[in-house]
C-alpha cells in the first residue's frame, strides 16, 4: 500500500507502471516534467509546496483511457482541508484546473498532509561498548546478530581495536551481547553512519469508500502490524473521515481509534493520585479544560538479586534476594479532542516484607514527561506535576513507606527517558542542577503539607555508613555495578589502615549529619572491622561522586499505615513492565510526540495495546 501511494515502480529490470488514479484522489503536480521522465517515486517525490508558496496540490477531477488526467488544483494548506477562502486563493492560487497531466507530471499524496512522504524521526546509533553516539558521517563496525540476540552488534573503531586486542578484550566483552565472542573480525563490515539513508517512512492505507491514501498517522489509523495478529487489523475497512463513517466503517477498528485513557481500570494509587492533583491544583488557582486520567499501566511483582560480591562477603548478614513491586505510572488528558499520553513515572516499592537495608523503601528511578498539558493558566506543567508527585509519596506514605530515593539527573544530549522523539527545543540539554532544583521545589512543596518529614542528599543520608551491607541498592540503579570496582579499591586501601577501631575524632566526624541507616540484623560478621569500614568508606566516595544525582525523603509515614487490598499483576504487559524495553519500542515503532498529531497516533496506540482486543 505503501508504495502504491508513494508511486512505486516495477521490479529491478522492469518498467515502471504509474499507481491506479481515481476521480477524488489527491495528487502533487509538477507540469515542468516531460513524458519522457522516470516516474516520480518515494525516493525522488514531487516536493509539496507550502503557504504561502503556489500549490501544486490537486484533486483529481477525470481520468481518461489515454492514462493522462485533469487535476484541480486546491490549497495545500493542510489544516484547512483543501479548502479556504479568497485572500488565500490570491496568494496560493488554487482553483486552477490542469488538463492532460501525464504520468511522470503528477503522484498520489496524502489526503491529510498533503504530502508523499511522512518521515519518521532521525535514527540514532550508538556504539554497544563505549554507548557513545556516532554522529553523522563517522566510520563505524557492524556485525550481524548471533544465537538468540535480535540486534546487530555495532562498534566505534576504538571499541572494534579494544575487541580484538589481547590487553583489552575482556572488559568490552562484559558489556557486549552473549554472543559476542564468537564474533570474529571478518564479521565486521566497515560502514559509515548515514542516518538520513535509514530514516524511515510512514506507511498508507486507503479508504475503501472514496479510494484516497493518507499515512497512517495522518488518518489516525492504528498500524496492524504493531498489534497481535490475532486481531486481524488488516482485514477491517477502513473509512476515513470524509466519508459517511457510520455506515461502512469497521466497529472493531473504531473501537480502537476512540478508545480513551479513561476505558483502562482504576485502581487505589490511580484514584489517589488524581484526587491530589485535583485537590493541589484547587488550592493553586489551576484549572485544567479536561482532567488528568492516572492510570497503573504496569504492575509486577519482582526479585532484585543481591549482588554476588557483597553475598559473597557477608554471607548470612545479607539477604539473598529483595523483592518488590514495580509500577508504572502513567497520565493523559485530553487536547484538542483526542487524549496525549504526557507523564510517565516507573517506581519500584520494596515494603515491609522485603529485608533490610531496602525495608519500607520506594525507589522513583525515572519521570519523564512532554508539554502538552491543557491548564489556565498556561504554562502549569510543574504545578501539575508536583501535584501528581505529592499524590504518590502521601499514598506511599499511608501504606507504611519511610523513605522516597530519587533520581534526578536529566538525560545527556541524544538520550532519551520514556518519551521519543520530543517536540523540538533550541535551549541546550538539561543541566543537573536545574533538575534537581525542580526536585527540591517539589519536596519542600510536600514538606509544607506534612507529606515529607525531611529530605536531603544521598551523600548525607548515607554519611553514618559503617557497614557496605546497610547501603540500600535497587535494581537496575547506579550503584550495584559499581560495587566490584568499589570492593577491589578497598581491598587496596584496607591494607594500609590499622586493625583498631577509629578513636574519638572519628565519631565527632559524623556529628550534626543525618541520622545514620537502620543496620542490618546482629550476625556474625565475616570481614574484619577494618575492611568493613574501608569498603563503606569507599562507598560513600562513589556516592559522593554522584551526590548530584540522587534524592531521599524521609516520608511522614502513617502511625496505622493502611493495608491496601492486595491488587493483582497486570499482566503480562511486556511492552511497559520495562522502562528501557518501552522506551525501545517506542522508537522501533515510531511511537513519537514531537508534534501533537503525532502524539496524538502514538496515544492511539498505547491505548490498543493496553486496552486489550477490540471485541
Amino acid at each position: 500500500a505503501a508504495a502504491a501511494a508513494a508511486g512505486g515502480g516495477g521490479a529491478d529490470g522492469e518498467a515502471a507502471e504509474p499507481d491506479p488514479l481515481t476521480v477524488g484522489m489527491h495528487v502533487l503536480v509538477d507540469s515542468r516534467r516531460r513524458k519522457s521522465d522516470s516516474l516520480p517515486d518515494m525516493w525522488s517525490p514531487i516536493p509539496a509546496a507550502k503557504p504561502p508558496a503556489k500549490s501544486n496540490v490537486g484533486e483529481v477531477s477525470a481520468v481518461h483511457a489515454d492514462g493522462t488526467c485533469d487535476v484541480a488544483l486546491v490549497c495545500n494548506d493542510a489544516a484547512a482541508g483543501g479548502k479556504c477562502g479568497s485572500q488565500c486563493r490570491a496568494l496560493t492560487g488554487p482553483g486552477s484546473l490542469v488538463k492532460g497531466l501525464v504520468p511522470p507530471q503528477w503522484q498520489i499524496a496524502c489526503s491529510g498532509c498533503f504530502g508523499v512522504n511522512l518521515p519518521h524521526a532521525t535514527p540514532k546509533l550508538w556504539c554497544l561498548g563505549c554507548e557513545r553516539l556516532l554522529a553523522d558521517g563517522v566510520q563505524f563496525r557492524r556485525a550481524p546478530a548471533v544465537g538468540d540476540s535480535a540486534y546487530d552488534t555495532s562498534l566505534c573503531l576504538d571499541c572494534y581495536g579494544k575487541l580484538f586486542s589481547k590487553t583489552q578484550r575482556e572488559p568490552l566483552l562484559a558489556v557486549l551481547q552473549e554472543g559476542a565472542p564468537k564474533l570474529l573480525q571478518s564479521d565486521f563490515a566497515l560502514l559509515t553512519w548515514r542516518p538520513e539513508d535509514e530514516r524511515e517512512h510512514d506507511d498508507f492505507v486507503q479508504c475503501t469508500e472514496c479510494e484516497r491514501w493518507y499515512h497512517f498517522v495522518c488518518a489516525h489509523y492504528p498500524s496492524p502490524g504493531q498489534l497481535p495478529r490475532s486481531w486481524r487489523v488488516e482485514s477491517e475497512l477502513f473509512v476515513c473521515t470524509r466519508c459517511e463513517r457510520g455506515r461502512h466503517a469497521s466497529p472493531r477498528l473504531l473501537a480502537l481509534q476512540t478508545r480513551r485513557a479513561t476505558d483502562l481500570p482504576t485502581c487505589m494509587l490511580s484514584d489517589a493520585m488524581e484526587a491530589s492533583a485535583a485537590e493541589a491544583l484547587k488550592e493553586a488557582g489551576v484549572s485544567l479544560p479536561k482532567p488528568l486520567v492516572v492510570r497503573v499501566a504496569s504492575r509486577k511483582r519482582l526479585l532484585f538479586q543481591a549482588v554476588k560480591e557483597l553475598k559473597q562477603r557477608y554471607g548470612g548478614g545479607y539477604a539473598t534476594e529483595f523483592p518488590y513491586l514495580s509500577q508504572a505510572i502513567f497520565a493523559f488528558q485530553e487536547v484538542e479532542g483526542r487524549d496525549v499520553f504526557l507523564f510517565a513515572m516507573y517506581v519500584q516499592e520494596y515494603d515491609a516484607d522485603c529485608p533490610p537495608p531496602n525495608t519500607n523503601r520506594t525507589y522513583i528511578s525515572y519521570v519523564d514527561s512532554v508539554g502538552y498539558l491543557a491548564s489556565k493558566p498556561q504554562g502549569q506543567r510543574t504545578a501539575v506535576y508536583h501535584a501528581l508527585l505529592h499524590g504518590y509519596l502521601q499514598f506511599a506514605a499511608s501504606c507504611g513507606f519511610e523513605h522516597a530515593h530519587i533520581w534526578v539527573a536529566p538525560p545527556t544530549a541524544g538520550v532519551e527517558y520514556i518519551f521519543h522523539g520530543r517536540p523540538a527545543d533550541p535551549r541546550p540539554p538539561m543541566a543537573v542542577e536545574v533538575l534537581r532544583g525542580w526536585y527540591e521545589r517539589m519536596l519542600r512543596g510536600a514538606e509544607e503539607k506534612g507529606i515529607v518529614r525531611s529530605w536531603s542528599t544521598l551523600e548525607e543520608h548515607t554519611s553514618g555508613l559503617t557497614s557496605m551491607r546497610d547501603f540500600p541498592l535497587f535494581d537496575g540503579d547506579f550503584f550495584p555495578d559499581k560495587v566490584p570496582e568499589i570492593l577491589e579499591r578497598a581491598e587496596q586501601s584496607s591494607s594500609e589502615r590499622r586493625e583498631s577501631p577509629r578513636g574519638e575524632k572519628g565519631k565527632e566526624k559524623g556529628k550534626g549529619k543525618s541520622p545514620k541507616m537502620p543496620s542490618s540484623p546482629k550476625v556474625p560478621s565475616l570481614l574484619p572491622r577494618h575492611k568493613s569500614m574501608a569498603i563503606a568508606d569507599e562507598m560513600k566516595a562513589e556516592v559522593h561522586g554522584a551526590a548530584y544525582s540522587f534524592l531521599v525523603a524521609s516520608l511522614a509515614t502513617a502511625e496505622e499505615p493502611i493495608q491496601p487490598p492486595r491488587e493483582p499483576d497486570i499482566g503480562p504487559r511486556e511492552l511497559v513492565d520495562d522502562r528501557e524495553h518501552f522506551h525501545e519500542m517506542c522508537v522501533s515503532r515510531h511511537w513519537q510526540s514531537d508534534e501533537l498529531y503525532r502524539a496524538h497516533w502514538s496515544t492511539m496506540m498505547l491505548l490498543a495495546v493496553l486496552g486489550g482486543p477490540p471485541d
